[in-house]
């Protein structure tokens, strides 16, 4: 079996070599291809013929990947190596490389929805989720921090997670709310509201669960919002997580399949980019089994660890 190993080694602790990776495919009789996402022409590995695709990453990695293998047949795994691995939670990727190693051939394959944004800038895909306000805010500020302190590899990535939620609920204290307009499916609402965020996934930001478990295979999705008086019982919920208790967000939620949003006045995020503004009128919609995912099914929790990137590209390469 011919497989893809696409490396972020930079990602989380950047703790593993090429050869830590490669090893144990070749040794399990595999043939494989080591691409660093690093290293320039990167893309050149989606023109070549594979039986699989694994993703050694963290959130960023899968999200800037995802719309590379979007509309091709080639099926892929995660194998997380970031801080959050929000999107390998979310789909029961959290796997040892022992495990990816001897579930890569025999598992099922099972396929999986991608977001579409379109606006009068064109469009772009998204894999996590799509928000407006505290969130697209707390990832442009860690984002600084990090270049500014250069200190990131430091910390262990439960150290991280903790110091992100920590500043999160600071930041929550007095963030501007946001003015939004929005219709979902066929009902309207509007507010000023702490955020919002569109997923397709069940974690977001520092591992925030704000819905119900989804399903990125049903055709739905989730959109959550905290208004303006809900303010205080957010940063009350932060500071649970912080302390690693199980806690419901206050939150409004709904699931939808269409959502357009006519009017916004804050910065927003799509998976991990970030934008000082969002281009209105926007929708936002799925294209349904778009990626095929080998479904190596739960495993033991790896320390969770994260990385940025850029996801955007075509649909139809």
């Amino acid at each position: 079996m011919k497989i893809a190993l696409l490396h972020n080694p930079t990602a989380g602790d950047a703790a593993l070599r090429p050869s830590q990776l490669t090893s144990p495919f070749k040794d399990a009789g595999y043939e494989v291809l080591y691409v660093s996402t690093k290293e320039k022409g990167w893309e050149k590995v989606f023109s070549e013929p594979f039986d699989r695709m694994v993703i050694a990453g963290g959130d960023g990695t899968v999200g800037r990947l995802a719309p590379w293998l979007a509309g091709g047949a080639t099926p892929f795994c995660i194998l997380p190596l970031g801080t959050a691995n929000n999107c390998a939670r979310s789909l029961s990727q959290m796997n040892t490389l022992q495990s990816v190693v001897s579930g890569l051939k025999s598992a099922q394959i099972k396929k999986l929805d991608l977001g579409i944004v379109t606006s009068s800038d064109g469009y772009q895909l998204f894999l996590e989720s799509i928000g407006i306000g505290l969130l697209a805010g707390f990832m442009r500020e860690m984002r600084t921090l990090q270049h500014e302190k250069k200190s990131r590899n430091r910390l262990g990535s439960e150290e991280r997670l903790m110091d992100a939620l920590k500043y999160l609920r600071w930041m929550a204290e007095d963030y501007p709310e946001i003015e939004c307009e929005l219709l979902l499916d066929n009902e309207a609402v509007a507010g000023r509201f702490l955020l919002l965020e569109i997923a397709n996934m069940a974690f977001i930001g520092p591992n925030l669960q704000l819905f119900p478990r989804p399903d990125p295979s049903d055709g739905w999705l989730n959109v959550v919002w905290i208004e303006s008086e809900q303010r205080n019982q957010w940063r009350q919920y932060l500071q649970l997580c912080g302390r690693g208790k199980e806690a419901i967000a206050p939150a409004n939620s709904r699931r939808c399949q269409r959502i357009y949003i006519h009017y916004t006045n804050d910065s927003a995020h799509i998976d991990s980019k970030v934008f000082s503004s969002l281009v209105t009128p926007v929708s936002i919609r799925l294209e349904c089994s778009a990626l095929h995912l080998v479904d190596l099914g739960p495993r033991r929790f790896l320390p969770s660890s994260r990385d940025a990137g850029t996801p955007s590209a075509s649909i139809l390469r």
